[in-house]
């Protein structure tokens, strides 16, 4: 018989890698509901997946193409007020950031889990209650990691619906 101390080494082990039960993928979305609302921009940057990272990356490639002229009102939609000087150094990194602070919405993000469904090893759907129904946040398992996919979020559906 396994004693519950080891059990728990074994569990905390398994979650950064395969996840315990259904720990891994919803310890993930929970982490990154967290992070935004104590504005932990970076540390929510870090748990999204590489692909979410490359399409803020590929999206200011495509804003500087345009230049500051052309992109400045989009940008300005997107990330509040902003410099040509900020714009011209801005990276996808920054975006994320800038797009989340100047969200009100997301410091009152809720970590409360409603469900996870894994409808393969490697992709985690986790439904999460906001004030504006209920999200699902598909986490995808890269590298051993839960990481969160930004590509695939979609607004909340309203309860009822």
């Amino acid at each position: 018989m396994i004693r519950p101390a080891v059990l728990a080494l074994l569990c905390t082990a398994l979650l950064a890698t395969a996840g315990c039960g259904e720990g891994g993928a919803s310890d993930a979305a929970s982490a990154f509901a967290g992070a935004l609302a104590d504005s932990a921009w970076s540390q929510a940057w870090l748990l999204t997946t590489p692909e979410s990272r490359m399409w803020y990356d590929s999206t200011v490639s495509i804003l500087h193409q345009f230049g500051w002229t052309e992109s400045q009102a989009a940008v300005i939609g997107l990330v509040g007020e902003i410099t040509e000087e900020e714009f011209n150094t801005l990276t996808g990194e920054e975006l994320f950031t800038r797009m989340v602070a100047a969200a009100p919405e997301v410091h009152n993000l809720s970590t409360s889990v409603q469900s996870v469904s894994y409808p393969d090893t490697l992709t985690g759907v986790v439904v999460m209650r906001t004030v504006d129904g209920l999200q699902e946040i598909v986490v995808r398992k890269v590298g051993g990691l839960w990481l969160i996919d930004l590509t695939s979020l979609t607004p909340p559906v309203p309860e009822g619906e």
